[in-house]
């Protein structure tokens, strides 16, 4: 018997089975080439068991997710073991990641979900509420080129938020990495933004908040003279 799954899908369908998770979703190739690729790396990635054209399963990975209710007295080592494994990531060498995100394909590829109509305007970031697809494309098409000449690369996971991220309740540890179709070389405030926003969204996840969201960002030496790039990231991300 199979349970559907409706926390951190981004949109895909998520079947649980025994033992593991069957996931229906375009991106269900590029996801089990990055899941095998960064376990390659010793990374705690999903492992795939299967995959076709539109559909991958992986084996379940034991633990909960960052998302999932914590403790009060454990959520700070929920956030420093976030920050420890985003570390990690980051510090896997950008030369030998085969999957390309930056800003020339990223941008790209916004332009083209305007055109598709594949922009969810039902779903963006408070500030942004209301805008309309063009209003998001000027906004993106204002900044980046800016963004584009202050690109420094690493290994970014890309949709790093909390739903993507399995720790043990016992030692809170990182044990899993999951959603992982994004993965690819980009700037690291990809990574950055996405997560404080998960952390620092009331509407998000009522369990932290701005403290985590900082704490998150100090443990991943993240200087307050890029906050315009957390910004300019968290705009990009709209899109998809």
């Amino acid at each position: 018997m199979r349970k559907r799954v409706t926390v951190g899908r981004s949109g895909a369908d998520v079947r649980r089975g025994p033992g593991m998770y069957r996931k229906s979703s375009p991106q269900a190739e590029a996801e089990a080439a990055a899941l095998i690729w960064l376990r390659k790396q010793g990374l705690p990635a999903a492992e795939v068991l299967d995959v076709g054209p539109d559909w991958l399963i992986t084996r379940e990975i034991v633990g909960c997710t960052a998302t999932d209710p914590w403790p009060e007295d454990q959520r700070l080592r929920v956030v420093d073991s976030l920050a420890e494994i985003t570390g990690d990531l980051h510090a896997l060498a950008v030369r030998d990641c085969p999957f390309d995100r930056t800003l020339g394909v990223t941008v790209a590829s916004a332009r083209e979900a305007v055109v598709a109509g594949r922009v969810d305007l039902d779903d963006l970031d408070e500030e942004r509420r209301d805008w309309t697809s063009g209003q998001l494309l000027d906004a993106l098409n204002a900044q980046q080129q800016e963004m584009r000449a202050r690109e420094v690369l690493s290994v970014t996971h890309g949709d790093w938020c909390l739903p993507n991220v399995v720790l043990d309740p016992a030692t809170v540890r990182v044990v899993g990495i999951l959603d992982t179709a994004r993965v690819g070389r980009a700037d690291r405030c990809t990574d950055l933004a996405l997560m404080s926003r998960s952390l620092g969204s009331d509407r998000l996840n009522s369990q932290y908040g701005s403290r985590y969201a900082r704490r998150y960002l100090s443990r991943c030496d993240h200087s307050p003279v890029e906050d315009d790039k957390l910004d300019f990231y968290r705009l990009l991300d709209e899109f998809f």
